[in-house]
Formats: structure tokens, C-alpha cells, sequence
């Protein structure tokens, strides 16, 4: 049924199904979103009951089988052991690491329906949530560059670059939520852009700022959204400056520490 998992990896996971304390084993990682290449592992998560999972010591929670030397040095499987009421509780985090790796993560077994159920929560984005994420990362996504400009006219190109990418992380925030979902690990960023439907064509316009260091970019993707923001809840741009001040009020200090970048 996974026939790019190494047979390796089969043998374990045949292993985890013939024991009861465990509920089931998830593919999570760069396989399950079909983006895996000669450097990619397993990456599993195996869900144990919580009383199985309360017996470990925190040395114990990976499973990892790793084969030959130095250059010949292949990871075969990393694997992460939790607990059942743990992959529950991720439906309601508001980090994005807690739900991305569940958009693609096939189940290679569930003993009782219940692995199934904590997955398609924790894949969810709930409205309230989403409007809150667009609200800032578009103030986030607009300031950014307008900032980098400014700052790389002055000659500090380092810092001019950072905001850049300030900008960059704002604008992801802003695509994936726009289509309901959760923002990717950095490292598969250019893999999960093309996945977006992304009808004003911004994810190439924040690569190229990224690869150039270039604010301008960004400022041309923030400007063509601003229809889409709007029809999704947010003030349209000339009502920006009062957002801004209203999320920077320190009544909204909560939501700004879940949503706001650092």
C-alpha cells in the first residue's frame, strides 16, 4: 500500500500493529506529501495509549534506525512516540507545526478509528483563528517590505534582507490561511507554494523576493490580494493604519503573542 517506505520500515511498523498499546502509526514527513527524494527517511509518529506512553522515559520517545558510515550513513525511519490525548489536544494549538505535517499523513494503520478522528482535527483551521491570522500577517505582510526599503536605502543590507524575510514569512502566513491551511515547515516552502490555487500569482512574486532580497516583489503581491482580503473579512487598505493601531493596542497583547510576528 506504501510502496516508496522502506522494507525496513514495513518490518517495524508490522511490529507497533502486533502490540495493543498501540493505536496507530502515521506517515508524517517529506514521503507523505509526496516530496521525497534519495535524502528522505520515514518519518513516522506512533500514537500509544496513554498509559503506554506515560511508561516512557523521555529518552525513550524515538525510534530510530539508521545504517552504515560516514558518507554510506542512511537514515532509515525517525520515528516519535505520543500519546493518543496528546495528538487530541493539537486540534486546538495554535502552532502551525501541530497541524501542518497532518495535511498529508496517511494512516499505515488505526486500530479503532480514533488516530483517524485526532488527525482530520488537527488538519482543521477554525474561522475565528483564520480571520485573527489574516488580519495580522496582512498589516505584517504590508509593513515588512515598506520597511526593508527603507532600510537598505540607508545601506544596511543585512538588516534590509531580514526584513525581507520578515515579509516573506507574513505573506506565507497570509497565502495558506487565504485557502485554510496551515503554513509548511521553511524547508518545504518552495515545495507547498505551487499547491496553493494562488489566483493572483503571489507565491512567485514572494520567492523572487526572497531569492533576491528584494522588498518589491512583496509590495506587488500585498497590493494584488487586497480584493481577496477583503472579500475574506479584512479592511481594505486604506483602513490598514487603523488596523495597525488596533492590533498594536495593548488590549489585543494576547492575540497579537498567537498571531503577531516576533
Amino acid at each position: 500500500m506504501f510502496p516508496n517506505l522502506f522494507s525496513q520500515t514495513h518490518a517495524r511498523v508490522a511490529q507497533w500493529r502486533a502490540r495493543e498499546d498501540v493505536l496507530g502509526v502515521l506517515l508524517v514527513g517529506s514521503k507523505s506529501g509526496g516530496f521525497g527524494d534519495e535524502f528522505s527517511d520515514d518519518d513516522l509518529e506512533v500514537v500509544l495509549t496513554d498509559d503506554a506512553f506515560a511508561r516512557l522515559a523521555p529518552r525513550e520517545i524515538s525510534d530510530v534506525l539508521i545504517q552504515g558510515e560516514g558518507v554510506t550513513r542512511k537514515m532509515i525511519y525517525d520515528a516519535e512516540y505520543l500519546s493518543l490525548t496528546a495528538l487530541q489536544a493539537k486540534r486546538v494549538s495554535t502552532h502551525d507545526l501541530d497541524h501542518y505535517p497532518y495535511a498529508h499523513a496517511p494512516l499505515l494503520f488505526d486500530r479503532d478509528g480514533r488516530v483517524a478522528e485526532a488527525v482530520q482535527a488537527a488538519q482543521k483551521m477554525d474561522a475565528s483563528f483564520r480571520l485573527a491570522r489574516l488580519r495580522h500577517a496582512t498589516i505584517d505582510a504590508a509593513l515588512a517590505p515598506r520597511r526593508a526599503q527603507k532600510t537598505l536605502r540607508r545601506g544596511f543590507i543585512g538588516a534590509g534582507h531580514l526584513l525581507v524575510a520578515r515579509g516573506a514569512k507574513a505573506l506565507t502566513r497570509l497565502l495558506f490561511a487565504l485557502e485554510w491551511r496551515w503554513v509548511p515547515l521553511d524547508h518545504w516552502l518552495e515545495r507547498e507554494l505551487p499547491t496553493l490555487a494562488d489566483p493572483t500569482h503571489a507565491a512567485p512574486l514572494l520567492v523572487d523576493a526572497l531569492t533576491r532580497g528584494d522588498p518589491a516583489p512583496l509590495i506587488e503581491a500585498i497590493k494584488a490580494l487586497e480584493p481577496r482580503l477583503v472579500a475574506d473579512g479584512v479592511p481594505p487598505a486604506k483602513e490598514w493604519n487603523a488596523l495597525f493601531l488596533e492590533l498594536v493596542h495593548p488590549a489585543n497583547a494576547a492575540e497579537r503573542a498567537v498571531h503577531g510576528l516576533d
